[in-house]
């Protein structure tokens, strides 16, 4: 079983992608990357699993799994959010 840490790159989908924030729920692990290619703007938020001895990236399905993840990731970077739209 591998920890990912925020701002740890990885190897996913033949490229690299940075951690931009890690959630944990229950006995999932859930990753919010973006390519680390400063000329490509991809983003994935992608489930963890472990089978066989070995790490899958699973894509998850805009459901009740989907929602909470995207909620955890705006309360984690609520301020940084908050801070933005106030500049503008």
């Amino acid at each position: 079983m591998i920890n990912y840490n925020i701002n740890d790159v990885i190897k996913f989908k033949n490229g690299d992608y940075l951690v931009l924030d890690v959630i944990k729920k229950e006995d999932n692990t859930y990753l919010y990357l973006i390519n680390n290619d400063e000329y490509k703007n991809d983003i994935s938020i992608t489930k963890v699993v472990y089978e066989n001895n070995s790490i899958k990236y699973l894509n998850i399905e805009k459901n009740e799994e989907f929602e909470y993840v995207m909620n955890k990731i705006f309360l984690d970077n609520k301020n940084d959010i908050l801070e933005l739209l106030n500049e503008e």
